[in-house]
């Protein structure tokens, strides 16, 4: 049950919204759509829905044409960050809304829909709720019961819009365990759009990294972090430092630091995670501009090459020692090397 996509192009009065873009979706796979506002990734879901249509392109659904399909023949299960409930609906009616408004051929017998919501409502755990009412719910709670509408139908794909957008730091998180258990049991095949990185890290399997319409990166959370493919990924996702470098006889080389390297010889970017530098008497020379320390951890603020970098640290750490002004030279145990075009 693979969703290809194939050069998809959309354009809004000239402009394009997603220009080329093409992936792959494997079967009983968490996908997570990641990019800042503007990248094209709700068009692209909207698309895969049949919301909206492509200027050009292809999107195959296991090998049927999902364009010649309508939004309701592709049995798609979609949710959305307003939750979109019916009001006048309980809990229970919300989620059998799918099933009970399918034509009369195919639509489950009354016995058959409630035992359906029953177990849906266990598997969101609001066994009790089903006879409430939307406006007596948490905002939490109700999407949860979005959740469950759109698993009614048995859907061969759900698509989430930034379905926790408009809830708290904490509900967010404590939403995002519950939404990869409900995942790993339900095994359907799942495409998140969201633009917060954390959340997507923690959820997929895979994740897209959109920026202008185009796809720059589909990896794994781990290796888009470890092994960004540009400068814009390595940024996009959590903090990092940028240094111009050049690669040179199997060298990389950066101000006053160097280290073997098998990257290609010609101008490049070191980049470097906060996490992988640690003090040293060799390494890249910076400054101390502050540090904080909360219980046993500091927060170890560093000037390196004109760039501002937090370093969080245990306060027995040699960093945690180090008081504003103080010089210190910072060596990369890791580091990734780009070609200057990345």
């Amino acid at each position: 049950m693979t969703l290809d996509i194939q050069s998809i192009t959309r354009a809004y009065d000239g402009l394009p919204a997603l220009d080329d873009v093409s992936l792959t979706v494997r079967d009983g796979e968490f996908l997570a759509l990641l990019g800042p506002s503007g990248s094209g990734k709700t068009t692209l879901l909207r698309i895969m829905a049949g919301l909206d249509r492509p200027s050009a392109g292809q999107v195959r659904f296991n090998g049927e044409d999902f364009l010649a399909l309508s939004p309701r023949e592709r049995r798609v299960g979609m949710v959305f960050q307003s939750y979109a409930l019916f009001r006048h609906m309980t809990v229970a009616d919300n989620i059998a809304f799918g099933l009970k408004v399918r034509p009369r051929g195919s639509r489950p017998g009354r016995a058959e829909i409630a035992e359906r919501v029953r177990d849906l409502l266990r598997l969101i755990q609001l066994e009790n709720f089903g006879g409430r009412y939307p406006s007596q719910l948490s905002g939490g709670q109700r999407q949860r019961v979005a959740l469950a509408r759109a698993l009614a139908i048995e859907p061969r794909l759900l698509l989430l819009d930034e379905p926790f957008g408009a809830l708290d730091a904490r509900v967010r998180r404590d939403l995002r365990r519950w939404l990869r258990q409900v995942h790993e049991q339900t095994g359907v095949t799942t495409v998140l759009v969201t633009h917060d990185q954390e959340e997507a890290l923690e959820l997929a399997d895979r994740v897209a990294i959109l920026r202008q319409g185009r796809i720059e990166q589909v990896d794994t959370p781990q290796a888009l972090y470890d092994r960004p493919a540009s400068a814009f990924v390595h940024d996009f996702l959590g903090e990092g430092l940028q240094l111009q470098a050049t690669v040179a006889r199997g060298e990389v080389v950066s101000n006053d630091w160097r280290a073997p390297s098998d990257a290609p010889t010609g101008d490049a970017l070191l980049c470097i995670r906060p996490e992988d530098l640690e003090a040293a008497d060799h390494g890249l020379v910076g400054v101390v501009m502050s540090s904080l320390r909360r219980g046993d951890r500091a927060r170890v603020a560093v000037s390196l090459h004109g760039r501002r970098l937090e370093l969080d640290r245990a306060v027995n750490d040699p960093l945690s020692a180090l008081a504003p002004g103080d010089p210190v030279r910072l060596y990369p145990r890791r580091f990734h090397v780009l070609a200057k075009s990345a």
